[in-house]
This record gives C-alpha cells, sequence and structure tokens, in this order.
C-alpha cells in the first residue's frame, strides 16, 4: 500500500510536536525507532456496572533506537543465552518472565536479556500513559480553561495528580457516578450539579487534605459549580472516555521527525492512518507497520515494552507503603534486574531525553523515580 499516494487528505502533525523540542539533543537525529505496545485497550467506555475493561493498566508504546549505521545483533545469541526452544518463532516477555512484576524480575532469564540490550547499540524508548488519568483530567482542563482559574495553570498537574489519587480509591464509585451525568458529554444545565456531585464523591470520608494542592481541588470545584461551563466534556460521545491511541503514535513521530518509525502490526491504527498522508512541516514522516515475527528488533520491544507496562502499572496501583514493604525484601536478583532497567533508563536519557515520554500523575512518577533511582519520595504524597 502506497502510504504516500497524492490523492489522500493531508494530515499534518506541527501540532503534536512541543517547542520544547527545539532544545533538547538529538531529536532530529536520523534514528531508527521500533516499537510494539503493551495494554492496548483500544477503547475505555463507561457502562452500567462502571466499566468496559477493569484492568486499568498502563499502556506502553516503544521499545528500542538504532542510531543511523548500527545494527541489532543477530539474536540467536540471546536465545542461546536464554535457552529458548528452536521452536519458538518470535520472541515475547513471557519467555523471558512471566507472573507480576514482582515475579519478572525474580527471573534469570529476564536478566539475561537485559544484560544482553545494555551490551547492544540500541536506547530504549518509550511513551507510557495512565489510562485512568487520561479517562479523568479532562475535568480540571476544563475548569482552568475559564479565565479567573487561568492563574492555575502553573498547578495543573498538582491538581491533576490529586484528582488522580482520590478517584484511585474508588474508581469503580467514581465511573458509576459519571455515568449518571453521560460524562464527558454533559448537559451544560448540569454541569453545577455535577461538579457538587463529584466534590461530594472525592470528599466523602471527611476533609482530609494530604496537602496544599488537595485542598484546591476541593474549593475549586465547589467555587467552579457557580459560573464554570465544562467546555471539554460537552459535544463528545457519551460514556467514551478513551475512544483510541492514535495520538500516541502520532506524538512519536512529530517529536522524531527525521527519524524512520517501524511499527508492530496494528490493524486499526495502521488503517487509520494509511488512509491520510502523513506529515509535519509538509514533509513527508517515514514509518511503516512491520510483521514482528520476521523483525527481530520488535521482538525485542515486545520484551522491553511488556516488563514497561508492568512496572508502570505497578507504580500507579500500589501506594508508596505497599511498595517500600516489598522493596525491603527485594531478592539479589530482584535488585539486579531492577538496576539494569535503571541503567537502560539513564542510557537512553542521557542519549535524548525525549526518549522517555511519562504521561502519568506525579505521584506515580515519584514512586518509579524512587523504586529505580533511590529517589527521595515527597511526603506531599503520602495519605
Amino acid at each position: 500500500m502506497n502510504i504516500t499516494a497524492s490523492n489522500r487528505p493531508l494530515l499534518e502533525l506541527r501540532h503534536f510536536r512541543s517547542p520544547e523540542l527545539t532544545w533538547i539533543p538529538n531529536t532530529d537525529t536520523p534514528f531508527t525507532l521500533y516499537y510494539d505496545e503493551t495494554n492496548n485497550i483500544r477503547r475505555l467506555a463507561l457502562t452500567e456496572s462502571g466499566l468496559n475493561h477493569q484492568a486499568l493498566d498502563c499502556f506502553v508504546l516503544g521499545g528500542i533506537a538504532l542510531r543511523p549505521g548500527a545494527r541489532l545483533p543477530e539474536i540467536e545469541s540471546l536465545r542461546r543465552k536464554a535457552r529458548i526452544q528452536p521452536s519458538t518463532k518470535e520472541l515475547k516477555l513471557k519467555h523471558f518472565a512471566e507472573g507480576d512484576y514482582a515475579a519478572c524480575l525474580d527471573s534469570a532469564k529476564l536478566e539475561i536479556f537485559l544484560t544482553w540490550v545494555l551490551d547492544a547499540p540500541v536506547h530504549l524508548h518509550f511513551s507510557n500513559f495512565s489510562v485512568l488519568n487520561w479517562a479523568i483530567v479532562d475535568l480540571v482542563d476544563s475548569i482552568l480553561a475559564v479565565d479567573r482559574y487561568r492563574p492555575l495553570q502553573g498547578i495543573h498537574q498538582d491538581l491533576k495528580t490529586e484528582l488522580h489519587a482520590l478517584v484511585r480509591t474508588d474508581p469503580l464509585g467514581y465511573f458509576q457516578l459519571l455515568k449518571t451525568f453521560d460524562y464527558p458529554n454533559i448537559a451544560p444545565e448540569r454541569h453545577a450539579e455535577f461538579l457538587h456531585a463529584v466534590r461530594a464523591f472525592l470528599f466523602r470520608n471527611g476533609f482530609i487534605f494530604r496537602n496544599f494542592h488537595t485542598m484546591t481541588l476541593s474549593d475549586l470545584l465547589q467555587q467552579a459549580a457557580v459560573d464554570v461551563t465544562l467546555v471539554f466534556l460537552t459535544d463528545n460521545k457519551s460514556d467514551v472516555l478513551v475512544d483510541r491511541f492514535d495520538d500516541v503514535f502520532l506524538q512519536r513521530m512529530a517529536t522524531f521527525r527525521r527519524a524512520k518509525h517501524v511499527f508492530d502490526e496494528e490493524d486499526q491504527v495502521r488503517r487509520r492512518l494509511y488512509e491520510r498522508r502523513v506529515v509535519i512541516d509538509g514533509q513527508a514522516v517515514d514509518y511503516c507497520f512491520a510483521n514482528s515475527k520476521s523483525e527481530p528488533a520488535i521482538q525485542i520491544s515486545d520484551v522491553l515494552c511488556g516488563l514497561l507496562g508492568k512496572h508502570f502499572s505497578s507504580m500507579e496501583k500500589h501506594s508508596i507503603e505497599e511498595l517500600e514493604a516489598w522493596t525491603s525484601s527485594l531478592s539479589d536478583r530482584q535488585r539486579r534486574n531492577r538496576a539494569l532497567l535503571s541503567q537502560l533508563i539513564d542510557n537512553a536519557h542521557e542519549e535524548c531525553p525525549a526518549f522517555l515520554f511519562n504521561q502519568a500523575p506525579k505521584e506515580s512518577q515519584a514512586k518509579s523515580e524512587w523504586f529505580l533511582d533511590g529517589a527521595e519520595y515527597p511526603e506531599d504524597y503520602r495519605d
């Protein structure tokens, strides 16, 4: 299929590219980026019982990047070291580690894999998205779009983090509440009622504020109920929280506009992208979809994405107290694998900070940095 056919409408990615990328080194280097994805639920919608998907794990798109002229080593050496059966047609995370995040980190074969990747001339890259966060943050954005509340734009991520933390205590109950208002298509005459209902739900266990931003969120919801029209929560499809993940693909292509992007086969995304001519500043973006069975770099990306999905989902779903208790009893192998993953991330950041994109609440990011690098965990995020 010819993706540059002149009779197709243009899809210009300029607005997906942050101006800040101008100052980040190597974003215009012509890397070859290979991708796989994990936890792609494709669509998230409200139902009478809550959601059409009950496991809200983080969506990760990522894999490995090669500099111009670099080549991925033959993966037969990896297969031999990890004792992968010759009958195995393609490598996946399950061939190196299975189970939850703790079980994966305790895998000897995962240690072999991560060591092999560290020794290869490649760099890790990823985009991590908290699906739960993505589904709920339009509430904050809608309020802060109003002129009188725009001075709070500087703490919008903090407000979203507090909203996420409160919803995380009872996501099913929160989504059942949203369903009664046809969220995210709330009738304008019900906006005040909606804001009062959300505030009552979030703070139903008493006004216990863990930090200044929790208090600000409570006050903001109360004040906004008086005069705010929720601009991003009208004229949408009722009950549809996440319609597709196409924008994640487009954001990576816009970030690395000079790179070649090789995605694993994803029929729905491929079909929608091939309907347009994807360009940035009028120049065609170099991308394609490939079969992972014939592309070893995508197989390596599969393992990395699967592991990152477990890591970020664990950081989001577990409290810092639960993580501290678990970390205190890590086995030697778990510690080694944690250090190897941390080194991969550090190497990627040194090569190009834009390789690492983490669209998760600040609390989840802080837990990740604490777990991997020993960064101090903010006391403001403790309940």
